[in-house]
């Protein structure tokens, strides 16, 4: 395995990373800032035994503090053992039964209202738009926010948010001990203003006895083993989790289908044809699956060590941190033949076994609105491709720009749309 001091090494570009990836045999050495030593992997077998380490082995990674100054420290991604398991039961029956279930004709009414307001006939970034129409979505899906509701959230929440997916926030979180994160005042500014905005709603639906069938309600009206109500401050937390993870996860993921999809029209034509005769969501759902493939939304997820964890030969000690490079795994060509080429055709057999294909992370700390997110972003394709005619500004692939743990289309997703 080598090793050496490498703190720029994630974020010298995926290239790099996938280089020093083949060289090693799928996993090598560093030490970063805010990490400290780590390892990278990103062979099959290397991340499923990571995947399947138990609790006392293995700790989600220190990239999920990282997102502790939007989340809080009790949000579902800092979790750990026991709090995590209750946490997570209350929440999974919702986010993926009841919000399920009537997420389809919700999605399909904002992607309609959204597919309205796109400029015609000139060139527009589209990421923007699908992070406002998103946001609409994991407001009303999570705490029940009528349209007119949200609009004195959707200010300081875009404002903490535009924080979040900065560069700031990587830098500031690796010096916290110097106190960056403390003098940081936009920051502050606005998560007191948006976790106003939450505990005026948690008082009110407490005050109404934990209404609505929504993530919220079911937070408001869960008991610990005490029989005693979540705090306040941990119901805040989970809500705002669901709205970060909606924003990034799922409107990245997005913007990269609709960007992989102009630049390939017969993919682009057979999605049409499959909405506009309503013949179900399964080459859509492939089309998806092959943007998040080749374009995957997070750059990285790990795991810390706990205790003493042999991995591909080498014992590494607690405290090390073990890295996924997405992008590396979903391009090994053992599992995908022509890694490079954008062909949904290999979806429509079903996905892989193992732990191939992995944009929402994997194991104990599978993201819970992986299935949202999919049902979500097939949907907006196969309206946005019924509504419009779309092509690309410029026949190049738009660049992969690397932001605050996510990669994102470099010039927003620009895209020239026509009325069909």
């Amino acid at each position: 395995m080598g090793s050496g001091v490498l703190p720029a090494a994630l974020l010298a570009g995926d290239g790099v990373v996938e280089g020093m990836l083949r060289r090693t045999g799928g996993m090598f050495g560093l030490w970063a800032p805010g990490l400290g030593r780590a390892v990278v992997v990103s062979d099959p077998a290397l991340v499923r035994a990571v995947m399947r380490a138990p609790d006392g082995v293995m700790a989600a990674s220190p990239a999920g503090r990282m997102r502790e100054p939007v989340i809080g420290p009790r949000g579902l991604a800092r979790l750990e053992g026991d709090e995590h398991r209750e946490i997570r039961s209350i929440m999974a029956p919702v986010v993926r039964d009841r919000v399920h279930e009537r997420l389809r004709e919700a999605t399909e009414r904002l992607a309609l209202r959204a597919a309205a307001t796109c400029p015609r006939g000139r060139p527009f970034a589209l990421r923007p738009l699908l992070h406002r129409a998103l946001l609409e979505a994991v407001l009303e899906l999570v705490a029940g926010l009528s349209p007119e509701r949200q609009r004195a959230w959707r200010t300081p929440l875009r404002e903490l948010l535009r924080r979040a997916d900065s560069y700031e926030v990587t830098v500031r979180y690796a010096l916290r001990h110097a106190g960056a994160l403390d003098w940081w005042p936009g920051y502050h500014r606005a998560k007191e203003a948006c976790d106003r905005l939450i505990h005026a709603e948690i008082r009110r639906r407490r005050k109404a006895g934990g209404e609505g069938d929504d993530l919220l309600g079911a937070l408001l009206r869960a008991r610990d083993d005490d029989d005693a109500p979540l705090p306040d401050a941990v119901v805040r937390d989970q809500v705002m989790s669901m709205i970060a993870g909606a924003r990034t996860t799922t409107a990245n993921g997005l913007a990269w289908v609709f960007e992989r999809v102009v630049r390939h029209p017969e993919v682009l034509r057979r999605v049409t044809g499959e909405s506009e005769k309503g013949e179900g969501d399964a080459y859509a759902s492939a089309v998806t699956y092959e943007a998040l493939r080749v374009r995957p939304p997070v750059t990285f997820f790990g795991r810390t060590v706990r205790r003493p964890f042999e991995l591909g030969g080498r014992m590494l000690a607690p405290g090390t941190t073990v890295i996924v490079h997405l992008r590396t795994l979903h391009h090994d060509p053992a599992l995908y033949p022509d890694p490079a080429a954008f062909r949904p055709e290999r979806w429509l057999d079903g996905r892989p076994a193992g732990y191939g294909w992995m944009p929402f992370g994997g194991g104990a700390h599978t993201c819970l609105g992986d299935r949202l997110a999919m049902v979500q972003m097939r949907t907006f394709l196969q309206v946005f491709a019924r509504e419009l005619a779309l092509s690309p500004a410029w026949p190049g692939d738009e660049r992969v720009r690397w932001k605050a743990f996510c990669n994102v289309p470099a010039a927003g997703c620009r895209v020239i749309a026509h009325p069909r």
